[in-house]
């Protein structure tokens, strides 16, 4: 699902989702959040697990509620605002789903694994929040064990996938129906957590892998026929309204760390008035020291949960080429440093031992400021090396349009010229017999004429082979080929 991310033609369907994503939240209204979060599971011999957990072994349990529909309970969710965020999720989650060995595939997956992505949004304007959901499913494929060899674990993991699709297809079956008044979900763990993806608000949509090996043709065969019943699924879709939202969620987690912090400085402010009156030998600064270090993880933990939401209009998929701004980002930083700090800087200021801090604080912001512009001028001649291969590749790609142009117009020139002499040349009825013979030859890529031997080149060739006769002599050959043709 994750393809080769280094080349576009390449990039899986994972990485081609979340680019559209990515990009219809740039593209989006200003006054629209978005949060974006994924979960990533496998079902492995009917036993749920999650694959982003520490203890990816461990079983978890389906539930169904009204309302809320099926779930895992204790599934793990990721918030997500970058496609390197997601690749990272989908590598971890693949270390640890369950492969093995058979005799037709050395990395046979074993287990059924579903992607999931959830995309929230809320309007600022009228506080109304709806969400979509994506399942990505990847199926293990079906085996048959007279192929694939499998005993023991193997062949255990084979009659479980094998029964669950088997489930699967019975589900498909039903509501391609219409008429059936029972579908069964709840045979199988994959047809229940699909439930949801299969019928109902829902779009269904399946890509299957055939193989080209002439010995597979029934698979192939048998594949396709399972996956055309999928395209026969007719649902009715509807946007989903949520009351409470992730999004939700993240905001009232904000303005309560804003309101902590917020106490958090009117009380740093009263410590250094306090202080002010204190006699300069009885000042202590361990507890501005620790009202700082506060301070500075209520602002940390803002900023995060900020991250998660993703407001539209921005350019997510630019990010990695936003360097130029850092400098400007950290001086504004600073800036709000120096003037969120006059007070405490005013102590500094007659102590000679903390201004000695400061100078070492700014010291150390001066090497920041550096290797940001380091990293800023390794990144333009990056930019500078790939502009000069995309010009050197474009001109390529015109030389050897140029090359066809030329090519395409000898080609024309060597037609027009074998037109003008059969039209004009070569007796029409000749012409058709000419035709009627002529068989193209795939091996060779050529055409072959039959009786080519007695063709007026040839028999100029061999002349050697016969007597010296007058022109009058020869006329009876000639009116000989027509008939010699029609004999072969």
């Amino acid at each position: 699902m994750i393809g080769d991310t280094r080349k576009t033609d390449l990039k899986g369907i994972v990485p081609n989702i979340f680019s559209h994503i990515f990009t219809q939240i740039s593209l989006s209204n200003k006054d629209v959040s978005y949060a974006v979060t994924v979960t990533y599971l496998e079902i492995y011999n009917e036993e749920v697990r999650d694959l982003l957990s520490e203890s990816p072994n461990k079983k978890l349990t389906v539930h169904e509620r009204p309302g809320l529909g099926v779930y895992v309970k204790d599934l793990l969710g990721f918030t997500v605002d970058s496609l390197e965020g997601v690749t990272e999720i989908l590598i971890k989650g693949n270390k640890n789903r369950v492969s093995g060995s058979t005799k037709l595939n050395d990395t046979s997956s074993r287990s059924h694994a579903i992607f999931t992505v959830l995309v929230e949004t809320k309007n600022q304007i009228n506080n109304k929040t709806t969400f979509g959901k994506l399942n990505l499913v990847d199926l293990a494929g079906s085996e048959r064990v007279n192929k694939t060899l499998a005993t023991g674990d193997r062949l255990k993991e084979a009659r479980k996938i094998n029964l669950s699709l088997s489930v699967l297809g019975n589900v498909i079956s039903a509501l391609v129906d219409g008429k059936a008044s029972h579908v069964p979900y709840r045979n199988s763990k994959l047809t229940r957590l699909l439930k949801d993806s299969l019928g109902g608000n829902s779009l269904t949509a399946m890509v299957a892998t055939v193989s080209p090996n002439e010995q597979d043709y029934e698979e192939n065969l048998y594949t396709l026929m399972y996956a055309d019943r999928v395209r026969h699924i007719q649902n009715h879709l509807s946007i989903n309204v949520e009351k409470r939202s992730v999004i939700e969620t993240f905001e009232q987690k904000i303005t309560e760390l804003k309101r902590e912090l917020d106490t958090l400085l009117v009380k740093e402010e009263k410590e250094m008035k306090r202080k002010r009156k204190k006699s300069k030998t009885s000042i202590n600064n361990e507890e501005l020291e620790i009202l700082e270090i506060e301070k500075s993880v209520l602002e940390n933990k803002i900023h995060m949960i900020q991250k998660k939401i993703l407001i539209g209009g921005e350019n997510l998929l630019e990010k990695a080429q936003q360097q130029m701004g850092l400098i400007e980002d950290t001086t504004k930083e600073l800036e709000h440093l120096d003037s969120s700090h006059q007070l405490l800087e005013e102590i500094i200021y007659f102590r000679g031992q903390e201004k000695s801090i400061v100078e070492k604080k700014y010291a150390s912001l001066q090497e920041e400021d550096k290797e940001l512009d380091r990293k800023i001028e390794e990144s333009e001649k990056l930019i500078s090396k790939a502009q000069d291969i995309l010009i050197k590749k474009e001109t390529e790609y015109q030389n050897e349009i140029s090359s066809l142009l030329h090519t395409n117009k000898s080609l024309a020139k060597e037609m027009g010229l074998a037109n003008f002499v059969i039209n004009n040349y070569m007796p029409n009825e000749y012409i058709g017999q000419i035709k009627s013979n002529l068989t193209w030859m795939d091996d060779i890529q050529e055409w072959q004429l039959k009786g080519i031997a007695y063709c007026g080149n040839n028999l100029m060739k061999n002349k050697s082979k016969y007597k010296k006769k007058s022109k009058s002599d020869l006329h009876p050959v000639f009116l000989d080929y027509p008939s010699k043709m029609n004999n072969e």
